[in-house]
């Protein structure tokens, strides 16, 4: 399966120490493995995304420039010229993102929400149908797949 976003990766090096099924190290030379149990009850191990860090579609389906856009198509922004105009893809990959999160045991997911695709014009324009209909997939794919706790920002 192709990683598609940072959050992702990172739980996956977090992973390769902390074993999803049964909380041994990948390392055995460690001398105090991280098992599961040696958190609370309840807690609930979960992968986190900032919408301009993965989303990418940078003017796709109505969204409209935000600053970071801006910001990082400004001369010098990046050494490479890199930004996120792509970013991981997660607006057209978010299924593959969700399965790799379900198929990792995680039981949550924090996004923040691209208000640029929310509300192109700002706050006084019209809502953008398409942006409610991306996070609203984001959020029903989630629940059909058992997790307990979305939030937004």
């Amino acid at each position: 399966m192709e990683l598609n976003s940072v959050a992702i990766y990172l739980l996956l090096v977090i992973f390769t120490f902390l074993d999803a099924g049964n909380g041994s190290r990948f390392n055995q030379e460690a001398e105090d493995p991280i098992k599961r149990s040696d958190f609370p009850p309840g807690f609930l191990f979960g992968a986190a995304t900032s919408a301009y860090q993965v989303e990418g579609a940078y003017l796709e389906d109505g969204k409209s420039l935000n600053n970071w856009d801006k910001f990082c198509h400004s001369k010098g922004c990046a050494e490479d010229g890199e930004n996120g105009d792509i970013a991981d893809d997660h607006y057209h990959l978010y299924m593959q993102d969700i399965e790799m999160m379900h198929s990792l045991g995680l039981k949550a997911y924090r996004f923040s929400i691209s208000w640029s695709r929310i509300l192109p014009s700002g706050r006084f324009g019209e809502v953008n149908p398409l942006g409610i209909r991306f996070y609203n997939n984001i959020v029903d794919n989630l629940i059909h797949k058992g997790k307990r706790l979305v939030s937004f920002k």
